[in-house]
């Protein structure tokens, strides 16, 4: 694979907390030698991916952001990115999402594989908490891919997947079968698995804030054993191979049955439970960043039609029950300043937006997995062989979100309405759909659009294949 130029945007850590990451150096240097001395230096190192991954050109507000595009969330009012909601990957709009995020996922997995090289070449004063480094690492490594995958590659497991890469340099990666690539995903998983079952006793409720060692606070800002356990449910699920329906339930529920991840109840002011913060008891895992506010306002509460993504028409009224009041309707509002126009506010700071004096519990950033899904998740495991055990999951879910009783019959089709309701603008329903592979899709324009196997995968870049004799493998 055409190697990308690494950045190293690395850490000054402030030692109050986990979440201060960012002191830029000079990103021409690689300074594995003064980074990976002692201790201090690896923990940086390791923070400095996180909050590369935290930047808005990647989790913290693109990727979501385009995903739930696809998904139909949003009337964008760049006319141009109508392509992209019509899933034509050819046009201009289409090429610089699919290139953009490409390449900065790519360049993380570089990062991700130079600090796991130099954490093998480590010959400082032992560490401590060796195995929670690799394991953070291989698990972040194993997402990244998983999340690639399943949106560069096709379904049919047989078929091209990506370049799975582990080792920095600048070697070619040929790509893997998809499913070679998922066999990579879970192998790295599940080695990540045995290297963090510490966080049984370090992730806990109430969530720890303060601790002699910093790697130990806040671990539902680090990928921890609870997100290694919830993304396998998601591999399993998205694989679809006989028997990984049941597998992605037993993750599911593993993280259900923790108890470490409890539904809120009766919250003072529910409308905020994730806005601008790592849900306080949802979050399996959370990215930290206190700077991400100016780039979601600017698209989501902006009054310049441009520049705004406003609610698709069919979502408002995607909260409307005859079962009780669904106070996640309340994502869906008028801000001051919009003119009375409905904005998605669900992942906006509410204090920063004006909406509220009202500061949600948790720490500052945005949710990469909540424990939502995996009620979702299991649901759907247990929908056939065992429905009332299904509807439980889904009677607790939207229960704790104000709502009376699970409304309707228990079908797919419910549980995908539950997909739309819970996880709008956190980048998941367009995977669920992909997933689901319906025929057609009716876009926010309501045009009609029949879907082909390529429309259910973002373009690889043309210069992917640059160095490539076959031009495909």
């Amino acid at each position: 694979m055409k190697r990308l130029t690494i950045l190293w945007v690395f850490v000054a850590l402030l030692w109050g907390g986990c979440d201060d990451f960012l002191t830029s150096r000079d990103n021409t240097q690689v300074l594995e030698k003064t980074l990976f001395a002692d201790r201090e230096g690896v923990e940086d190192a390791l923070y400095g991916i996180y909050s590369g991954l935290a930047k808005p050109e990647l989790y913290g507000f693109y990727v979501p952001c385009r995903m739930d595009l696809l998904a139909q969330f949003y009337k964008p009012g760049n006319t141009a990115l109508y392509d992209v909601l019509h899933y034509d990957f050819l046009k201009p709009a289409g090429r610089e999402v699919c290139n953009s995020i490409w390449k900065t996922m790519y360049r993380s997995i570089s990062d991700i594989n130079s600090f796991l090289a130099n954490l093998d070449a480590y010959e400082g004063e032992s560490l401590m908490f060796g195995d929670l480094y690799r394991g953070e690492a291989l698990g972040l490594r194993a997402y990244l891919h998983f999340d690639l995958l399943r949106m560069y590659a096709p379904v049919k497991l047989g078929e091209r997947g990506i370049p799975y890469i582990t080792r920095f340099g600048s070697s070619v990666t040929s790509f893997s079968t998809v499913k070679e690539c998922y066999n990579l995903i879970i192998d790295d998983l599940l080695e990540a698995e045995k290297l963090l079952r510490q966080d049984d006793t370090l992730l806990m409720l109430p969530r720890v804030r303060s601790h002699e060692f910093v790697i130990c606070r806040n671990r539902e800002v680090h990928f921890n054993w609870y997100a290694v356990q919830a993304t396998l449910a998601r591999v399993y699920y998205m694989r679809g191979e006989p028997g990984d329906l049941e597998k992605a339930g037993e993750y599911a529920r593993a993280v259900i049955d923790s108890e470490k991840f409890p539904l809120i109840s009766d919250p003072k002011d529910a409308r905020f439970v994730v806005a601008g913060v790592v849900a306080e008891t949802e979050a399996v895992w959370g990215l930290s960043n206190k700077n991400l506010y100016d780039p979601m306002a600017e698209c989501f509460l902006t009054t310049s039609d441009y520049s705004a993504y406003k609610p698709s028409d069919s979502d408002m009224s995607l909260y409307e029950s005859k079962a009780g009041n669904d106070w996640r309707k309340e994502w869906l509002i008028a801000p001051p300043g919009t003119g009375g126009s409905t904005r998605w506010v669900k992942i906006i700071d509410p204090v920063e937006a004006g909406i509220s004096s009202l500061m949600p519990a948790g720490v500052e950033g945005v949710n990469q997995i909540r424990v939502t899904e995996m009620y979702l998740i299991a649901a759907e495991a247990a929908l056939e062989s065992h429905p009332e055990t299904a509807r439980k999951y889904l009677e607790d879910l939207v229960s704790s979100r104000g709502l009376e009783r699970f409304e309707g019959e228990l079908t797919l089709e419910n549980i995908d309405k539950e997909w739309r309701r819970e996880l709008a603008q956190e980048g998941q329903v367009w995977f669920r759909m992909k997933h689901r592979h319906p025929e057609t899709v009716e876009a926010v324009d309501r045009n009609v659009v029949t879907m082909t196997e390529e429309m259910w995968q973002l373009l690889i870049p043309d210069d992917e294949f640059e160095f490539r004799e076959d031009f495909t493998m």
